[in-house]
């Protein structure tokens, strides 16, 4: 059980799991046309004039 991986095999089988792992992210990742902003924001000219006659 002292079998030994050579070093080639470990350093391609680290580039896989990189590989792996980021392409999964960016496969998961969603677009930037999904990405709308959630918040949408009210004209904030009414809300100044109130505060002013405060």
């Amino acid at each position: 059980m002292n079998d030994q991986l050579p070093d080639k095999t470990v350093i391609i089988a680290i580039i896989a799991t990189l590989i792996l792992i980021f392409s999964l992210v960016f496969a998961w990742r969603p677009s930037q046309k999904e990405l709308q902003p959630s918040i949408e924001w009210r004209d904030s000219q009414n809300q100044n004039s109130e505060v002013l006659k405060i």
